[in-house]
């Protein structure tokens, strides 16, 4: 058999391999561990109590809007990462954007406001509420997400866990803004900011072990 022949017969059954199919399944990931962790939320601590009003307000949409953010960002660069030859690591800090933005706007509503009130600012009521539940409901996320890598072909469990981390924060910061009563621009900036660089630590250190072939 001429080699040309061989070519011919080992390729007459190829078809088009599917690449498509990591994105399709981050998304219905995404969603089902976002819809869970919101249940999670509004069961174990319920909404806000002005819930209705408090969603046509800035401060409350800009909590939404940071999470949604970071969290489609991270996504995107998370399932790219699934995929050898690709490299999302370079587009990681398009994640800070968002980040960077609240920042910005926490100093301006600190300089406008008397020192006497930076503390109240910054702290809130419940600033330590905030740093636990951030991340304890971001592990919902983070192990659909573990189990979609698994899935995956990633070259860099660190960089996979790094995506998977803040991909799963803005999850957690999406449904926990549904209970969250503190809304000054500080209190975003500071809390929500370390509770998902937290989120992101654990995701990168994680990962490499649990990826690990």
């Amino acid at each position: 058999m001429q080699t040309d022949e061989l070519i011919a017969v080992m390729t007459a059954g190829h078809r088009p391999v599917d690449t498509g199919w990591l994105r399709r399944a981050t998304g219905l990931c995404a969603l089902a561990a976002l819809a869970l962790t919101v249940l999670l939320v509004l069961i174990v601590l319920g909404p806000r109590p002005d819930f209705a009003g408090a969603w046509s307000t800035s401060p409350v949409i800009a909590k939404a809007l940071l999470g949604a953010s970071i969290a489609g960002t991270a996504l995107v660069l998370f399932q790219r990462s699934l995929r050898p030859g690709l490299k999302p690591g370079r587009k990681l800090p398009l994640v800070g954007l968002p980040v960077a933005l609240v920042v910005a706007w926490a100093l301006a509503t600190l300089a406008q406001a008397p020192v006497a009130d930076w503390s109240t600012l910054i702290f809130g009521r419940y600033w330590r509420a905030c740093l636990v539940a951030v991340p304890l409901y971001a592990l919902v996320p983070l192990v659909v997400l573990c189990g979609l890598a698994r899935r995956g072909a990633p070259v860099d469990g660190r960089l996979t866990g790094a995506c998977a981390g803040l991909a799963s924060a803005g999850l957690a910061t999406l449904a926990y803004s549904l209970h969250c009563p503190d809304d000054t621009a500080p209190f975003l900036a500071t809390w929500y900011t370390i509770a998902i660089v937290a989120v992101t630590g654990t995701g990168a250190l994680v990962f490499p072990r649990v990826l690990r072939w």
